[in-house]
């Protein structure tokens, strides 16, 4: 409408024009006759009255006068009646094309509605009635309708499109802000058109809802269940075992396929999986009450893939989220989505792998990296403890050993390694070899090869801008996966199932057929980091980690030294006490404490007082707070029963199911207490 009133005036101001320029010719010609008649006449009254051609000259100024005026009047006269008829006939197309526009906008199949920048309504059709309750809307905000609609968003924006649903109808809005004028007033006015986009919606859901989730499972410990289990009832529960999968993708009207003696590919749709989803994996725990005979419950890991554009991709999905429930130690189901990985399960500790064939393999590895390396630079995590000291001085010794120069990039003044480290920078090659940020990147060149020990976090290790240059790069760790693992490494030995990363270098160091061995420093190290990782041998302790204490007792390693090692002085027990008497039960059985007061070891503090927690009786898990500069810094520890990995990844942190910790930037210590009873109430009440 506004455009065709723009139109209309464009066309009357060149009529105008037009007419304009006539009134302008008549005019000229006749005043130009005027004055000639007038002229003549004058002249006629200088001639002699007997010349006979005075009469004529006479007459023709007389005719020329009247012509002239004639001329001027009907001129001015014609074109004016030329005017408006020519007018009328432009008024009568341009109302039959408003009225076609107002026809038109009238029917239009979809709801439009024309609102004032503040949201109130001035003009709506049929179809915008239909879809609201009020009969008169006229005057009244388009918000008190349709709450959620925010006006702002059109103003902005001279053309938006957004989805809007309401009453059980999706629609698309198409809004246009527009200026038009009123008795020389200038206004803005946005139209809203609703255009009905539910059928769309719901053949998208249809798909979406018929979409393959694509399950891969594998049995975590078939080959040691087998084991501690009678021959006889070996069928009997690998029978058992595929019922309860049976059973389970049944629930979910799907259908599964066994491709290895271990190993299935489960197939659902969409909607019927979320019903299984909303079971969290009951699987899991059906499988583990399987009894025939076995000593070791069995666990299933799960890796589901879904949401993705394909199945293909569905399935490549499923495989990466079964590494990652098998990285954190099994016996969970991943769900690996376009919003990330979603965790579920992961309620009993990890059963250890007897086999040592893997650690074979990645010891020859190594040994070829090594010598293929121009240089060698070992880093652990930040705030290193006695396992990441004890892993970089064990890999130090089988570089040097091989005749190549190694360097470990360590914060000398930032850790939790203060005796030990003391002890090893008397050495000269130690002295020499541990070397900060600075001197690290210059050492760093397109042949060094980076050891990452203790960690498999980017944002975790000592020196990230190192990781970050670094072109070939090991990794060796023994935590439970987390979403962001180091990635695009030449060589990946991560094993959930060890003790520590000193047990897994132990084992290693080994099979690289290293004659010189190890230094009674580099074992004893060793043995600290194993002694720390499970409180003197009591968490997370399998043959393998006494396999390995053992070897380096044979290296000359004395457990009372060790012992003393890790004793502390008078002010920390006195710190550590008044933790300890702070506790509150909360759960029933689980163990919280907050640290009020500011020492020097204070993370080493915190750790130790959580340790001690699992002394008392009934307490199944612990947790124990502490304010740090900015940050609130959490420590877990648990017998085996609560999870306390799971909990503390909720608040961003990680671990083990019995060791975990986690920081909170900016955080109050009464706000990362709530928030921390609000993870355990999620993983283990929820």
């Amino acid at each position: 409408m506004e455009i065709n009133k723009k139109a209309n005036n464009k066309v009357k101001k060149l009529v105008r024009n037009e007419f304009n320029s006539n009134i302008q010719t008549y005019i000229i010609c006749g005043v130009v006759l005027v004055v000639l008649g007038i002229f003549s006449f004058l002249c006629t009254l200088n001639i002699s009255a007997r010349n006979h051609y005075i009469i004529y000259l006479v007459i023709m100024s007389i005719a020329s006068v009247v012509a002239g005026l004639g001329i001027l009047v009907g001129g001015i006269y014609h074109s004016i009646c030329k005017r408006e008829l020519f007018k009328k006939h432009i008024d009568e197309i341009s109302f039959g094309v408003e009225a076609s526009v107002k026809s038109a906008l009238l029917g239009f199949p979809d709801p439009i509605v024309i609102v004032e920048t503040d949201g109130t309504i001035q003009w709506y059709n049929q179809e915008f009635t239909d879809i609201c309750e009020p009969d008169e809307l006229h005057g009244i905000n388009i918000q008190e309708i349709f709450p959620s609609i925010r006006i702002v968003d059109f103003i902005d924006d001279d053309s938006v499109t957004k989805p809007f649903s309401y009453n059980g109808r999706d629609f698309m809005l198409m809004g246009k802000k527009t200026r038009t004028e009123y008795e020389s007033a200038e206004y803005e006015l946005i139209s809203i058109s609703f255009v009905d986009i539910s059928e769309v919606t719901r053949l998208r859901n249809q798909l979406d809802e018929k979409q393959t989730v694509v399950c891969t499972a594998i049995i975590d410990n078939y080959d040691e269940v087998l084991r501690e289990t009678p021959t006889s009832n070996h069928g009997v529960l690998i029978g058992d075992v595929e019922r309860c999968i049976g059973i389970w993708v049944e629930r979910g009207e799907g259908f599964y396929r066994k491709y290895e003696r271990d190993k299935f590919i489960i197939l659902f749709e969409s909607a019927k999986f979320d019903l299984l989803l909303a079971e969290k994996f009951s699987v899991l725990n059906e499988i583990k009450e399987i009894d025939q005979q076995n000593k070791i419950p069995v666990t299933l890991s799960i890796g589901v893939g879904m949401d993705a554009e394909d199945i293909k991709e569905n399935d490549r999905m499923s495989l990466s989220a079964l590494e990652m429930a098998l990285g954190r130690g099994g016996d969970q189901a991943v769900v690996k989505s376009a919003d990330g990985y979603s965790f579920y399960g992961a309620k009993s500790l990890g059963v250890e792998k007897t086999t040592k064939v893997k650690a074979r393999v990645v010891a020859k590895n190594l040994c070829n990296m090594i010598d293929k390396a121009s240089n060698v630079i070992i880093m652990g995590h930040r705030g290193c403890d006695f396992d990441s000291f004890g892993t970089s001085v064990g890999l130090f010794r089988a570089v040097v050993n091989r005749g190549k120069k190694a360097n470990i990039a360590l914060d000398r003044n930032h850790n939790n390694v203060g005796v030990i480290l003391k002890e090893a920078l008397i050495h000269s090659e130690y002295n020499e070899g541990i070397v900060s940020l600075d001197k690290a990147v210059t050492l760093l060149g397109m042949n060094t090869l980076l050891i990452v020990v203790d960690t498999h976090r980017a944002g975790m290790v000592e020196y990230p801008e190192l990781l970050e240059k670094a072109k070939n790069v090991v990794l060796i760790d023994h935590h439970r996966r987390s979403e962001d693992f180091i990635e695009d490494t030449a060589l990946t030995y991560h094993e959930p199932y060890a003790s520590s990363a000193s047990e897994m270098v132990a084992e290693v160091f080994q099979y690289m057929e290293d004659e010189k061995g190890l230094s009674l420093l580099e074992a004893e190290a060793l043995y600290c980091g194993i002694y720390l990782d499970t409180k003197g041998f009591t968490f997370k302790t399998g043959a393998r980690t006494f396999e390995a204490a053992a070897y380096l007792r044979k290296m000359g390693v004395d457990p009372v030294r060790v012992h003393k090692l890790f004793r502390n002085d008078i002010s920390t027990y006195i710190q550590k006490s008044n933790i300890i008497s702070n506790t509150k039960i909360y759960r029933g059985n689980i163990a919280m404490a907050v640290c009020e007061s500011v020492s020097k070891n204070l993370q080493l503090v915190v750790a130790q007082a959580a340790d001690d927690l699992l002394d008392i009786s009934n307490v199944e898990a612990s947790f124990v707070l502490a304010l740090v500069g900015n940050k609130v810094i959490i420590s877990g520890r648990s017998l085996g029963g609560i999870n306390v990995q799971v909990v503390l990844e909720k608040l961003g942190g990680g671990g083990h199911s019995t060791i975990a910790g986690a920081q909170l930037e900016n955080t109050s210590i009464s706000i990362a207490e709530l928030k921390l009873k609000n993870a355990i109430d999620e993983v283990l009440f929820d």
